[in-house]
């Protein structure tokens, strides 16, 4: 099996998947999640309503010369070689080549990797340097120098500024050091200093929460616990979900490894599980409330990953169900990104409710909408979504301005954290009402101009713009602001 998992094969793999990404990048337009996260690095500040800011930085950089949207991912296939080779440095010394090589290919293979991974989002700086977080504390359970709780700490602080899960990593640890009989570490100095160095890198989004009320620490504390009843069908749709993000075999052998690795003595292990499981298990949790983003335990895969690799090549039988799941995984992702890019997949045939719902669409037509309003003599567009302004501030590349009309109860956002233009009123100004669905009678809408997006010539999405002589904001965005 040597002759499947090893270094040549891997580089190969990785090569392809970086040019895959790279295709995927140019081929798709942004989606609107990725538009508004473009949006918060032109207004870059130290904190934001939805998440922490690197996300916003790591655009930034990469749109310095060029904002098109390859620039605007291009940290994501960054970060993809960069984890690759920390994944093969890190497992080859924890195991050995074959299952360094091993961990690398199934790292990038599961399709949240492989193609999910191309969007923009939190989560790429956030399973970066969580990884890297990880790799110093075994380095510092490894070799037990001083240097390795500070390289830990800054690492940590970093992942904090990436995304507010990153902060498992305490009960993690704690876990870790449970298991692996480690709790003398409460007695070391430098285990305190090791938090109060993260504490510093993350210090300027408490202080922005600190001057806004701390907004975004309450957010995302009710994010995912919002419903007051429980729901044990959540539970089974979100491990659904993580079977289908990592593919089945993977997840499946992931999972019952680190439930083993619970139970040994073998401290690699343990500390594979720690950094893994509890992270599937706490959104377990999570989903008695609500249904988690299939995303939001993405992190956990860096351990996961390995933990399978490990367990899988234990036998020739679990050898050659490795093998398969991998391929079932590429397949997957390289038929859904093809798909993406090219619709090849006749999801029209089966109905037109079908051809609607293709989570692809998402990646189509808002280049259209820009292109649309940039060459109307308007100055604003106003919408009622956040998402959908953000995707209009990209494609009309500067020529239109997007203003929100409403903060929605439910859904608070970051465009109440930046000002009302001041001539909205008086400016000639659009409407833009946008339907996804096709379920709505936008021909109602006195004045509107409709519009649909096509894919194999079935409408998926439709479009009502509606010029007016200016327009006035509803008071309860300005509540809102005020509120902030």
């Amino acid at each position: 099996m040597e002759k499947i998992f090893n270094k040549k094969n891997t580089f190969f793999l990785v090569g392809f998947v970086v040019l895959f990404k790279l295709f995927l990048s140019c081929g798709l337009e942004l989606h609107p999640d990725e538009a508004y996260y473009w949006l918060w690095s032109v207004n870059l500040a130290p904190g934001y309503y939805d998440h922490s800011p690197m996300v916003a930085y790591f655009i930034k950089i990469t749109t310095l010369f060029s904002d098109s949207e390859l620039f605007v991912r291009f940290s994501s296939i960054i970060t993809t070689i960069i984890l690759s080779f920390l994944t093969w440095k890190f497992v080859k010394k924890l195991f050995d080549e074959t299952v360094a090589a091993a961990s690398v290919i199934i790292l990038n293979t599961f399709p949240l990797m492989l193609i999910g991974s191309v969007i923009i989002t939190p989560d790429t700086p956030l399973f970066l340097f969580w990884s890297f977080t990880i790799y110093f504390l075994w380095k510092l359970t490894e070799t037990k120098q001083t240097k390795y709780w500070y390289m830990t700490g800054i690492f940590f602080g970093l992942t904090m500024l990436s995304k507010y899960t990153g902060v498992l990593f305490v009960p993690c640890l704690l876990i870790y050091m449970i298991f692996d009989k480690k709790l003398e570490w409460f007695k070391n100095k430098h285990f305190y200093l090791m938090f109060f160095v993260s504490l510093i890198i993350f210090f300027p989004v408490i202080y922005w929460n600190w001057q806004n009320g701390w907004i975004s620490f309450t957010y995302q504390l009710n994010h995912g616990l919002y419903n007051t009843k429980l729901n044990f069908g959540y539970i089974f749709e979100y491990l659904g979900g993580q079977a289908l993000i990592a593919g089945p075999f993977v997840f499946l052998a992931g999972f019952a490894a680190a439930v083993m690795y619970f139970f040994s003595k073998d401290a690699k292990k343990i500390f594979l599980a720690s950094f893994s499981l509890p992270i599937i298990l706490f959104f377990v949790c999570t989903a008695l409330k609500r249904l988690p983003g299939a995303n939001w335990p993405a992190f956990a895969y860096f351990a996961l990953s390995i933990a399978a690799a490990q367990y899988m090549l234990g036998s020739k039988n679990k050898k050659n169900i490795l093998i398969i799941g991998i391929m079932i995984n590429m397949v997957f992702s390289v038929v859904a990104g093809v798909h993406a890019v090219y619709s090849v997949i006749p999801v029209y045939k089966f109905s037109q409710k079908a051809a609607v719902a293709d989570a692809t669409n998402w990646f189509t037509g808002w280049k259209a909408l820009g292109e649309n309003l940039s060459e109307r003599d308007i100055k604003y567009a106003v919408t009622h979504a956040h998402q959908w302004g953000a995707a209009i501030a990209y494609y009309a590349r500067g020529k239109v301005s997007p203003v929100l009309d409403k903060v929605p109860r439910n859904r608070f956002n970051q465009f109440a954290f930046w000002d009302i233009p001041e001539h909205l009123a008086d400016s000639k100004t659009a409407i833009v009402t946008i339907d996804n669905r096709m379920e709505d009678d936008l021909s109602t809408i006195p004045g509107a101009e409709i519009f649909f997006v096509y894919r194999n010539n079935v409408p998926i999405r439709q479009y009502a713009i509606t010029e007016v002589g200016g327009y006035k904001i509803e008071s309860d965005i300005k509540n809102a602001r005020q509120k902030r």
